[in-house]
């Protein structure tokens, strides 16, 4: 871990790291809009792109390392990105196909597979083309969904009921279990999705602990029926229902992994829901609304699709600032945070922890980025164990005592 990590049971003393350069990137932030950016493709190439598209990312997919590099290379613009991807996903397709016909099942499902996440890949960057949007994120979970009973036996597709909806999932229960086992549910951010998110499981499986992952409303396939609302901590009603059918889930025992915005949607169901256990936030805002419009412009365009419009993202952005509503949920909190946060800037997480007062832990990565995708391993585990020993019961927590000053680029 970096310098600067708070490990669960100590009091911090320490003001968690973030590196003066973090600062003048969020000044710079304004600046990456598209003609800009497609000026630094031509120059630097894909590795140039400002929001989460880095190497640790694509690797944490298990996608082959040749065929990303060469959709990486046809990237010479923003506009290049979908076409790109949607070419890799063409040719793992081109693959699956090879494999079916000499009858090798498993690597047809996982060439699929490989090709889901290439079309989740295509609409990070798609703007102003709704259609397309939900053509991928169509094709994405389709095709993931057919790979699974290859690959995963054992996993669940699940559809948890909300309201006049359903939120699908995938739930994944651990091996040799002797008994009854805890909950963690996974709750994605804006450009991730179940398919992502389910690919972090092992490290909570190997502490005895049921795995959801969820699209929850508004976001991943579930933004094929639903448009994203922070008005849906409810969720959790579908969640225990499902969890209380099986025999191997505590349903009285549940905890939230939130994973950037997911963090904020954590946030909200444990203020209102006394059965969440317990609240891991990976990198989350804690109050958007004074620092957005400093955010990246690719950023921006990104989540005013999601929205609906750039004339809705000031009341998306309020509607999950958590200022109060932290302070209600009474459940342990872990947040993990990144001091070179180019998404979210990095006292975000701090103040998260703060609100949380002393149910706050925070586990702090100076040099890692949004999502902490390099240091996935890592911090699955750490999210892990102390999930484990949480939710069994511990009351164990430490507290950020120092409240830091914000990045410059963000006054």
């Amino acid at each position: 871990m970096d310098t600067g990590t708070v490990t669960t049971g100590a009091v911090s003393t320490q003001t968690p790291v973030i590196a003066r350069s973090t600062g003048y990137a969020w000044r710079l932030a304004p600046l990456a809009d598209g003609w800009r950016v497609d000026v630094v493709l031509r120059l630097f190439g894909s590795r140039a792109l400002p929001i989460g598209t880095n190497q640790g990312r694509l690797a944490a997919m298990g996608l082959p390392a040749d065929v990303t590099a060469h959709a990486l290379r046809r990237v010479r613009s923003v506009s290049d990105w979908d076409l790109a991807w949607t070419w890799a996903a063409q040719r793992f397709l081109g693959e699956a196909r090879i494999h079916h016909r000499s009858s090798h099942e498993h690597a047809a499902a996982l060439s699929q597979r490989h090709a889901a996440l290439a079309y989740h890949l295509a609409g990070m960057l798609v703007f102003d083309d709704p259609r397309k949007i939900r053509t991928l994120r169509a094709s994405a979970s389709s095709l993931y969904a057919r790979a699974m009973p290859v690959l995963h036996p054992a996993v669940r597709r699940v559809e948890v009921p909300w309201r006049t909806s359903h939120l699908p999932g995938y739930l994944a229960l651990p091996e040799n279990s002797p008994g009854p086992v805890p909950l963690v549910v996974i709750l994605n951010g804006t450009s991730t999705s179940k398919e992502e998110t389910f690919l972090w499981r092992d490290a909570f499986l190997a502490s005895n602990l049921a795995v959801l992952a969820l699209d929850w409303p508004g976001s991943g396939e579930s933004s094929l029926t639903v448009s994203p609302t922070p008005d849906c901590d409810d969720f959790l009603e579908g969640v225990v229902e499902l969890a209380s059918l099986d025999p191997m889930i505590e349903a009285n025992r549940i905890g939230l992994v939130g994973f950037s915005l997911g963090g904020a949607i954590a946030a909200r169901a444990a203020a209102t829901d006394r059965r969440v256990g317990a609240v891991v936030a990976v990198t989350p805002p804690y109050d958007p609304q004074p620092w957005f419009a400093l955010a990246q412009p690719l950023l921006r365009r990104h989540l005013a699709t999601i929205a609906g419009g750039e004339e809705h993202l000031a009341r998306l952005a309020a509607g999950f600032a958590l200022p109060g509503i932290v302070e209600r949920a009474k459940c342990p909190m872990l947040v993990i945070g990144a001091g070179r946060d180019l998404i979210v800037p990095p006292e975000e997480a701090v103040r998260y922890c703060i609100a949380a007062g002393d149910r706050g832990t925070l586990l702090w990565y100076a040099d890692g980025r949004h999502g902490l995708y390099t240091e996935l391993a890592d911090w699955t585990s750490e999210a892990a164990r102390w999930l484990e020993s949480t939710l069994a019961g511990s009351t164990s927590s430490t507290r950020v005592d120092q409240v830091i000053e914000p990045a410059n680029a963000a006054r």
